[in-house]
């Protein structure tokens, strides 16, 4: 289990990076595209190349604490490590240093604001918060730990998606009644008064919100969707009458995707409603036939040709993926030992211009010290500076940058492949009873 806390560094880069670093505290250390010695000189250098730098945001601080006796300082500084190549895709410097002084192991980052790759600033937002996050969580599964559970609060939960898939969302129930109202009243007060007579008590103040008979608290209609707010609500009244004139596009069934074919004895709605139960019957029979007509498409006309489809697929998932990790970092070395030589041939150029008498200058000292730091790093990369490796290391780039591309394109395709492949898995249940022989040809 790791809780993920990420926060912006505005004035204190130096000092922050100081009490990471403290060797005290910090049993591991490791970087990326610096030295954490000169990393707040090496950031500052990326800003300055930065054209959109606006904003104070000089680095962002993410610590990645685990729960106490669950994990060694070697594993978390491992998850650490893995936990910065997939979420800052190599194209930020970085410090990482795993701490020891407190009852629970933890990680501290700290990441350049902006990219030295392509200059861009790091978008910090809940989106990718929550994108850290769940890979922290993919990370700490990966490696045997716990995970905290995902608070429901964003989107349809998967308590919420079960019930609606079988019938029984009280949310899904007001979606469709205050739907229905909508389209039945011409005015706002006409829709509070049907409301009413349908047994919904209504509170108003900055949320409208609504409660049935047997519930013990009032749902926000904001809770439902972005058009079951106040002001939605009486604009989808207002332009009805507009909206009704519109001729609906027709919709062969047959472009319609495949879906889910409902499971008739769990779905207590098709249990109650006759009509729903009519309804579910023929979708099922459709997807059942879709289901059918896809798997003779590609050939397959036994469970055990499908059971090998399936596997051939997971195998070339996992190899694409695989690839794309090996490429990534590939693409993240050959990017960090481009910036080094950048820095060396900058460095070397401003200490070889500066006067002697200039050269006990708090700048000149800095200049220095990133100059070694260069020279260090090229020297691990067993890298000799010249025009030629320069040049050598820009076509690698191109090459793994149009590489890293295609594997993206495929894993794309292969992802929307695995959705179709879990759904004609999930009718095949449904279609195939344990005393049915294995084949899947029609009658």
């Amino acid at each position: 289990m790791a809780v993920t806390k990420i926060w912006s560094i505005r004035k204190t880069l130096y000092l922050a990076i100081k009490y990471i670093l403290n060797p005290n505290k910090a049993v591991y250390v490791s970087s990326h595209a610096c030295a954490p010695e000169t990393a707040d000189l090496e950031f500052a250098l990326t800003l300055e190349q930065n054209s959109r730098s606006g904003g104070t945001n000089k680095a962002f601080h993410i610590i990645q604490s685990f729960k106490p006796e669950e994990t060694s300082p070697e594993q978390a500084h491992e998850i650490g490590k893995q936990l910065l190549e997939q979420h800052l895709e190599g194209k930020y410097e970085y410090v990482l240093t795993t701490h020891i002084d407190k009852s629970h192991i933890h990680n501290h980052v700290i990441f350049n604001a902006s990219s030295y790759v392509d200059h861009k600033k790091y978008n910090d937002c809940k989106k990718t918060y929550y994108q850290l996050r769940d890979t922290s969580d993919t990370l700490c599964v990966e490696h045997g730990l716990s995970v905290i559970p995902q608070n429901k609060n964003k989107g349809v939960t998967h308590h919420e998606w079960r019930m609606r898939q079988e019938g029984t969302s009280w949310k899904q129930e007001l979606q469709k009644i205050i739907d229905t109202v909508i389209r039945t009243t011409n005015s706002y007060d006409a829709f509070l008064a049907k409301m009413n007579l349908l047994g919904y008590e209504i509170k108003h103040g900055k949320h409208l919100a609504f409660r049935a008979k047997n519930q013990e608290r009032f749902t926000r209609g904001k809770r439902l969707g972005e058009d079951y707010t106040e002001e939605k609500i009486k604009i989808r009244i207002q332009q009805k009458d507009i909206i009704l004139d519109k001729r609906p596009k027709k919709i062969s069934p047959t472009n319609q995707p495949l879906s889910i074919m409902i499971e008739l004895d769990k779905n207590k709605k098709a249990m109650e409603n006759k009509g729903y139960e009519h309804w579910a019957k023929l979708h099922n029979l459709k997807q059942s036939a879709k289901t059918i007509n896809l798997l003779h498409e590609h050939e397959i006309t036994s469970l055990e040709e499908w059971e090998k489809t399936k596997t051939n697929h997971q195998e070339a998932m996992s190899s694409c993926t695989s690839e794309i990790k090996t490429v990534e970092k590939e693409l993240a070395r050959a990017r960090a030992i481009l910036k080094q030589l950048t820095l060396y041939e900058d460095t070397k150029k401003i200490m070889s211009k500066t006067p002697k008498n200039k050269r006990k200058t708090a700048e000149y000292n800095s200049t220095t010290l990133l100059f070694k730091t260069a020279n260090k790093a090229l020297k691990d990369f067993h890298i000799t500076p010249n025009k030629q490796i320069k040049e050598e290391l820009h076509q690698q780039v191109q090459k793994l940058q149009k590489k890293q591309q295609e594997l993206y394109k495929n894993h794309k395709s292969l992802k929307q492949t695995q959705k179709q492949y879990y759904i004609i898995e999930q009718n095949l249940r449904q279609l195939l009873k344990p005393t049915s022989t294995k084949s899947l040809d029609r009658e």
